[in-house]
């Protein structure tokens, strides 16, 4: 099996950082003598950086994400680095003393005691903060659905009764078919409702990634829904062709999104799909239409922390979208077009 920088990830970045700490101490112990003193000093460095291994082999185990667990690697360098230095620094004060004491050792030992600090601090941390991220995620999504299904429920249930209603006095048989339909029609607006309410917890619940081909997604959402909106006119450019790791409702987030810039657009304006990457490495899908824009209420119920009475969103579509590129990593962010309409823009991982 052959190895690439692809497979390369945080476990391994720990497993080097392990591999650093022990090969400090090996060194260590077959420069510095072979005395007692030095063994045990040796032993000290070698321990922790076995504790620094361990902690490598348990990472794919804890419950946190893969750019935490990044971000733990990267929080492990700086404490071992700033170990280091602060050894060294101690070092030179204690030489300009007079203070006879030996450098490679206090500096090992800084080195492997900050990145097991760092290490397992720093996975300590993050994952407590993404738990609190999800609690409060969690929160926000069951407040949305509490919310949507109440003022549905109110809505829809009001108007089928006074329909029923007229249904039980009503004489003509016309009109009672077409109060059935009225009825019908509000039943499944509302059974709609709770499917898409339904959808999203099912989206934020499933953790687990998929390989797109992004202009590919795009292309195939586009065609869909030319056949479903004959008169929409939708253009696409693709600058490029990246490859994304994300959310398997993928697919179902830009249809929703290309569906909403199709509804608000006036016929004959264009909506348009683009796919790039940028310089830093990220896939990048903008849904561009030329309608009324996104009510300012909706982007801030997207984007505040939490949903408020005030700002409460009348559609289920853009939540849809925020929880699939939440859930994959990336980004989400609502702005107005030039001259008019808006931009939907989603910015996601390269695999």
């Amino acid at each position: 099996m052959s190895f690439s920088p692809e497979r390369i990830g945080p476990q391994h970045a720990v497993y080097f950082l392990g591999a650093v700490c022990f090969g400090l101490g090996i060194a260590h112990l077959a420069t510095e003598g072979e005395g007692l003193g030095t063994a045990l000093e040796a032993f000290i460095i070698c321990s922790i950086a076995g504790f620094v291994l361990v902690t490598g082999y348990q990472l794919p185990d804890r419950r946190i994400s893969t750019a935490g667990q990044w971000r733990t690697v990267w929080l492990a360098v700086g404490v071992m680095v700033s170990f280091a230095l602060l050894a060294l620094s101690i070092w030179m004060i204690w030489r300009l003393e007079g203070h006879a004491v030996e450098l490679f050792f206090l500096v090992a030992f800084a080195a492997t005691l900050g990145a097991g600090v760092g290490v397992r601090g720093g996975l300590y941390a993050i994952e407590s903060e993404e738990r609190l991220d999800e609690a409060e995620d969690l929160a926000k999504l069951l407040t949305i659905n509490q919310r949507v299904l109440r003022h549905n429920l109110r809505n829809e249930l009001a108007v089928s009764f006074g329909y029923l209603d007229r249904i039980e006095s009503a004489d003509d048989a016309d009109a009672v078919a077409a109060d059935v339909q009225v009825v019908r029609d509000h039943l499944g607006k509302l059974l709609r409702t709770s499917d898409r309410t339904r959808d999203i917890v099912s989206i934020r619940e499933n953790d687990h990634e998929e390989t797109f081909d992004l202009a590919g997604v795009v292309d195939e959402q586009v065609a869909t829904l030319r056949a479903a909106h004959p008169a929409a006119s939708v253009t696409t450019r693709f600058d490029d062709a990246p490859t994304v790791r994300a959310h398997p409702a993928l697919p179902r987030a830009i249809r929703e999104a290309l569906t909403n810039a199709i509804e608000h657009t006036p016929e004959g304006a264009e909506v348009t799909a683009a796919v790039s990457t940028t310089r830093a490495g990220q896939a990048v899908v903008e849904i561009i239409d030329a309608g009324d824009g996104i009510p300012r209420f909706d982007v801030e119920a997207i984007e505040g922390p939490e949903e408020t009475p005030m700002k409460h969103t009348q559609g289920l579509g853009l939540w849809i979208i925020y929880w699939t590129v939440k859930m994959s990593d990336g980004t989400l962010e609502l702005t107005d077009g030039t001259p008019s309409g808006s931009v939907v823009r989603i910015t996601l991982p390269l695999a």
